[in-house]
Parts: structure tokens; sequence; C-alpha cells
């Protein structure tokens, strides 16, 4: 069986493979325009660059990335994420 895709990213080739990340995410989130207390759902959080922006946007975020690696890298920036599979979770509201 081959390996998930999820499984194999590399927190530090994503660091440097993915610069490209906050200069086109960043513009995103401040169109979303996040509030204070907003609750928003990050999937695929990533190494939490963008999560940040959201946080620090005072929104209440729940982190979540199917690497484990990935997951770590944004728990090294403080940030709550968890490992889940996106297409495997339910959410409401």
């Amino acid at each position: 069986m081959a390996p998930n895709r999820s499984s194999i990213w590399d927190a530090s080739d994503y660091g440097r493979n993915g610069a490209f990340v906050p200069a086109l995410g960043l513009p995103v989130v401040e169109l979303l325009a996040p509030q204070p207390g907003e609750e928003i759902l990050d999937l695929g959080c990533g190494d939490g660059t963008l999560t940040q922006a959201l946080i620090d946007a005072g929104a209440k975020v729940v982190a979540v990335d199917a690497s484990q690696a990935m997951v770590a890298a944004a728990r090294a920036r403080g940030i709550n994420a968890v490992v889940a599979d996106g297409q495997a979770l339910s959410f409401e509201g």
C-alpha cells in the first residue's frame, strides 16, 4: 500500500518550498476579516503560518492537519493544532 500523502509532508521542506503561502494567504486572511471571538476551522493548517494570523486577529481557531510533522511545526509556534483527516471529520454550525 502506498503511503498516504499526508504522512510524507516534511515541515522543513514546507518551510523552504512553501514560502509563497504567507504572500498569497495573508491577503486572503485580510479579506476574510476575522473578528475577535469568531470561530474558524483551519483545515490543512500546515505549519500554522496563516493560523497565527487568524489568532492574532482574535479569532478562536481550531487548527487541523493530517500530517503529524506539520502539526508539530504548528505546535512549535504555540498553536493548539490536532492531527486528523479532514475527510473523516463532521462539523455543524
